[in-house]
């Protein structure tokens, strides 16, 4: 029979069993644990999904214009020579597109925006349509590097904004074709 006091590396390993008052405080915090988690999920009415509905109601009531949805019908831009959108438009580019068209919307990464030549349609709907969905690699142009698709972080208002104070820069971005 072996030694129940074993010796590793100058280590004295002593067989004392745990204490009955540990034994206890772990037998009731399993049993607590069963029972919470029965009453959390079957009795109680407090769950993830009516908590997650209760933010997005709370969430909707602090910021109510979050991503307002613009929609054109004839595809042109219906912030066109509207100050205040113009002014909002500014404000976007300067958050959102300064990084990859720089301060004044000359280009870097990203095409000039303010000269004659446009890469991908120079009409407010080809715009549009290009700032919502986004330039893939395989659709870049001239070396410039691809353009993050925009319909989620920027929404409809602000894309047209945007659009609304490049047309206020630039005499060759048109209405509609």
């Amino acid at each position: 029979m072996s030694d129940p006091n074993k010796e590793f590396d100058g280590i004295r390993q002593a067989d004392n069993p745990l204490p009955e008052w540990w034994k206890w405080v772990f037998l009731g915090c399993i049993i607590f644990a069963g029972i919470y988690a029965v009453y959390f999920h079957v009795f109680s009415d407090w769950g993830t999904s009516a908590y997650y509905a209760a933010q997005i109601q709370e969430y909707e009531k602090e910021f109510p214009n979050r991503n307002v949805a613009v929609e054109s019908t004839d595809g042109s831009n219906p912030f066109r020579g509207n100050q205040d959108a113009i002014n909002a438009g500014q404000k976007a580019f300067q958050t959102y597109c300064v990084a990859c068209h720089g301060p004044t919307g000359e280009g870097l990464v990203g095409p000039n925006l303010m000269d004659k030549e446009w890469l991908h349609g120079n009409t407010d709907l080809e715009l549009y349509t290009t700032v919502m969905k986004g330039i893939s690699v395989e659709r870049t142009k001239l070396g410039r590097g691809p353009m993050p698709a925009h319909e989620n972080s920027l929404g409809s208002e602000k894309v047209y904004q945007v659009l609304a104070w490049l047309a206020s820069k630039n005499p060759e971005l048109k209405s509609s074709e």
